[in-house]
């Protein structure tokens, strides 16, 4: 799923088309699946596309659209308690943040959701929350995949330019009085500048261990939600997430180190 500047062109077009796809009297699925499909066709084949949407009370995801994944999945994944332990959009929502799960078949997050994935075939699954105007979240972006992986530096921009506009067209069919949507290259400005404004540009070792601070800071995260939580078993499980997270920091570390060792001058 490249991050290019034909998925942008791609999105602006549709856009540029779903207010009059809503007047027409499209539904909400409809318009998100047209946005979706978009995405997978430029995403190859291993690429699956969902969006749950968060129910007024905060508490709840259900299914808002997905393309190409089985309908047996979305029925039996509907109406998600949000949580820890409640799949990656479960937990992107209760946390508040993206939860990256590079392999569903070992990450605690996954709990009870686990063999329903592992049964239809998605190996990994990178759950992003979606946000209205106001920084409210009002829902989950989740690319789905059959095969086991962490997304890179240029997908994660993708999925940051993807969930913006899949916001926008949920918006506007809860208010489809005109607003005016954000210049990307302001709104989104301070996200990729996390990255771009630092060595880990050009230095692929630095970039690795910024990864590996994140991965500390997420580590940490979970260990504090850990010790607020009431239940044994999820407090249990967000330890064990923990102690995955700096797993893999570690291995990244390494690696790190071997990219540094074989830079010329080294």
């Amino acid at each position: 799923m490249p991050f290019a500047a034909a998925l942008r062109n791609s999105l602006q077009d549709r856009d540029s088309e779903f207010p009059a796809e809503f007047k027409r009297g499209d539904s909400l699925e409809d318009v998100l699946n047209r946005h979706l499909a978009t995405v997978e066709q430029m995403g190859g084949d291993d690429v699956f596309t969902c969006v749950l949407l968060l129910s007024p009370d905060g508490k709840r995801l259900s299914y808002g659209a997905a393309p190409t994944v089985p309908a047996s999945y979305c029925r039996a994944s509907d109406s998600i308690e949000i949580g820890p332990c409640a799949g990656s959009c479960g937990a992107a929502a209760y946390f508040g943040r993206p939860v990256y799960s590079i392999n569903i078949e070992t990450d605690p997050v996954w709990g009870d959701y686990r063999d329903l994935a592992l049964q239809h075939g998605f190996r990994s699954c990178w759950s992003t929350p979606i946000r209205n105007s106001n920084g409210a979240i009002i829902g989950t972006l989740a690319i789905l995949h059959r095969t086991v992986g962490m997304p890179t530096h240029e997908e994660i921009e993708a999925i940051e330019m993807i969930t913006g506009h899949v916001a926008d067209a949920i918006m506007w069919s809860r208010d489809p009085q005109p607003f005016a949507r954000p210049d990307p290259r302001q709104s989104r400005a301070p996200l990729l500048k996390l990255v771009s404004n630092n060595q880990e540009a050009r230095d692929p070792a630095a970039r690795l261990v910024a990864l590996v601070e994140k991965l500390h800071s997420q580590a940490a995260d979970l260990d504090r939600y850990a010790g607020r939580s009431v239940s044994e078993t999820d407090s249990r499980n967000l330890r064990e997430a923990a102690e995955l997270s700096r797993e893999l920091a570690a291995n990244i570390m390494t690696l790190a180190t071997l990219v540094r060792s074989e830079e010329p001058g080294r």
